[in-house]
C-alpha cells in the first residue's frame, strides 16, 4: 500500500542526507540538481532505489510512469508500486515520499524473493488432485538481475515430460520487445479420451518461440511460431489428421493484450483484454484455425471488488481430437468442478464479489533471517468471495443452446501466502443445489 512519510526538518538537509545515504549504501537514484527559486514543492527531485541487491535498477524504473522532474501524484505512485509488484520477483514493494522545501524525493523499497531454485516438482495436472506429477528442476526467476527466466525441468507419473524454457521480458532497449522460447518432449493423456472415461496417450516433441512488442505500460502485441510432431501410443492411425498415426504440426499465431489491472494475481481495479488466433498447418490434411478472446473487468466498490469475466475459444476447419477444448480440466465451472466435457468450441463466464476479511500484513520469521532480505516480508491475509460461473462446449456441427450450459454459484475464502501463493477454499452449488467443496490455488480469474 502506498505510504506517505513526512519529515519535519529542513528540506535541503533531508534531501542531502538521503542522497548521501543512498550513495554510501550502494543504492541507486535519479536526481534533479536544479534548485531555483521557481521550484514546485510537488516536483520530484530524486528517485532512490533500495533493497534491489540482485535486480538491476532499470528493471524497476521502467515500470514507473513517475520520473524525475514530474509532479508527484499519490494515485500514480500507487499504480507504479503495483506495476513493480507485478514483476513477480518481490515479496513486497513500498514507495515513500519525502517532502522538502524545494520538492519531493521518492524512495522505492523492494524486498526480493529468492531467485535460484534447484527444486523438487510435485503438481496437479489439469487442476486434478488425482493427476500428480513428480520430478525435479532448476529455475532462475531473475537471471542477470533482469527478470529473465530460465527453467529446466522433468517429471514422471502423470504426463511425463522434459522441458527447457527461456523468457526475456525486455530486449532491444527502448524498442521494448520481449521474447520466449521452449523445447519439450512429453507423453500426455488425451483430454477428450479422459472426458469419455478412456485412456489415450499422445507423444509430443517440439519447440515454440514467441516475439512481441510492448507499447507503453499496458499494450502487448506478439507473434508466435512453433512446430511439433504428435503420435499416439496405440490405435492412433484413425485419430490423426493424416491417417498415418503421426501428425506434423507447424503453427503460427498472433495475439493482442491490453492489461490495465492494478495487480495481476488478484485484481481490485482495471480491465484485461486478450485477442488471439492460431493457425495450424498450411494446406493439405492439417489445416485449421483457432481464435478467441478473454475479457475481464474489475470494479472497486470501496475496499471490495466486483470482477467479471467472459471468454471464448472457437475453431474453423477439421479439428483433431488432440486439439479439442474442454470443461473440467484447465477451465472449470464451480458447482460442476469435476464434470468433464469436450468439444470444438467453448465459452465461459464468471462473476465474483470479493471482500477483505483480514488485511494483508507482512512478517519476518527467525528461521528465514539467514536469507537476508530474501527471507523477509512474508505476507498473510484473508479475503472472502461470492461467485457465479457458467460455461458450455459444443462441436461445429451443433448449435449453442441454453441446455448446453453448466452453471454454479457459491462462496469461499482466499488465503494470501508468501511468494504470491493464493489458496482458495470454496463451497459451490449446481442448478440442482447439489453442493461440493473446492480446494484450489490462485485466483479464479
Amino acid at each position: 500500500m502506498f505510504s506517505l512519510k513526512c519529515f519535519r526538518c529542513g528540506g535541503f538537509v533531508v534531501s542531502f542526507l538521503l542522497v548521501l545515504f543512498a550513495i554510501a549504501h550502494g543504492q541507486d537514484y535519479q536526481y534533479l540538481p536544479d534548485t531555483t527559486s521557481s521550484e514546485d514543492p510537488h516536483k520530484i527531485l530524486a528517485i532512490i532505489l533500495q533493497g534491489n541487491e540482485k535486480t538491476k535498477d532499470e528493471i524497476i524504473l521502467r515500470e514507473m510512469t513517475l520520473k524525475v522532474g514530474d509532479r508527484f501524484d499519490p494515485m500514480v505512485a500507487e499504480r507504479d508500486r503495483l506495476r513493480i509488484q507485478n514483476l513477480g520477483i518481490f515479496n513486497r514493494v513500498e514507495i515513500d515520499m519525502v517532502p522538502t522545501s524545494s520538492g519531493v524525493i521518492l524512495v522505492v523499497s523492494v524486498y526480493e524473493m529468492w531467485y535460484l531454485w534447484p527444486y523438487p516438482i510435485i503438481f496437479r495436472n489439469e487442476r486434478d488432485w488425482s493427476r500428480i506429477s513428480v520430478g525435479a528442476g532448476l529455475l532462475h526467476t531473475n537471471f542477470r538481475g533482469r527478470r529473465e527466466i530460465i527453467d529446466f525441468s522433468f517429471w514422471i507419473f502423470a504426463n511425463p515430460s522434459i522441458r527447457l524454457r527461456y523468457t526475456n521480458p525486455w530486449i532491444f532497449g527502448k524498442l521494448k520487445f520481449y521474447t520466449s522460447g521452449s523445447f519439450f518432449a512429453r507423453k500426455v493423456q488425451n483430454l477428450a479420451a479422459r472426458a469419455a472415461d478412456s485412456t489415450l496417450t499422445e507423444n509430443q516433441i517440439g519447440f515454440a518461440w514467441r516475439i512481441g512488442k510492448r507499447f507503453g505500460h499496458f499494450l502487448y502485441i506478439d507473434a508466435s511460431f512453433g512446430y511439433k510432431t504428435l503420435s499416439f501410443s496405440r490405435n492412433g492411425a484413425g485419430l490423426t489428421l493424416t491417417g498415418t498415426g503421426k501428425d506434423k504440426l507447424p503453427q503460427i499465431g498472433l495475439s493482442l493484450t491490453y492489461d490495465k489491472r492494478d495487480l495481476w494475481e488478484y485484481a481490485h481495479d482495471g480491465y484485461y483484454v486478450s485477442l488471439w488466433l492460431r493457425k495450424t498447418g498450411f494446406g493439405g490434411r492439417v489445416d485449421y484455425l483457432r481464435y478467441g478472446a478473454d475479457l475481464r473487468y474489475y470494479q472497486p466498490i470501496g475496499p471490495t471488488t466486483l470482477g467479471l469475466r467472459a471468454a471464448g475459444n472457437f475453431s474453423t476447419g477439421r479439428i483433431p481430437i488432440y486439439d479439442q477444448v474442454h470443461l473440467g480440466f484447465f477451465e472449470r465451472v464451480r458447482g460442476h468442478f469435476n464434470t468433464r466435457l469436450s468439444g470444438e468450441n467453448r465459452v465461459v463466464g464468471s462473476a465474483e464479489f470479493r471482500f477483505p476479511i483480514r488485511k494483508i500484513t507482512y512478517h519476518d520469521f527467525g528461521p528465514f533471517q539467514s536469507m537476508g532480505r530474501y527471507g523477509s516480508s512474508f505476507r498473510f491475509g484473508v479475503s472472502g468471495a461470492l461467485f457465479a460461473d457458467t460455461g458450455a462446449v459444443w462441436f461445429q456441427r451443433e448449435k449453442l443452446t441454453s441446455k448446453r450450459f453448466l452453471s454454479g454459484w457459491g462462496a469461499g475464502l482466499h488465503f494470501f501466502l508468501p511468494y504470491q501463493i493464493i489458496l482458495r477454499l470454496e463451497y459451490a452449488f449446481n442448478e440442482n443445489w447439489d453442493g461440493q467443496v473446492i480446494f484450489d490455488v490462485n485466483a479464479s480469474f
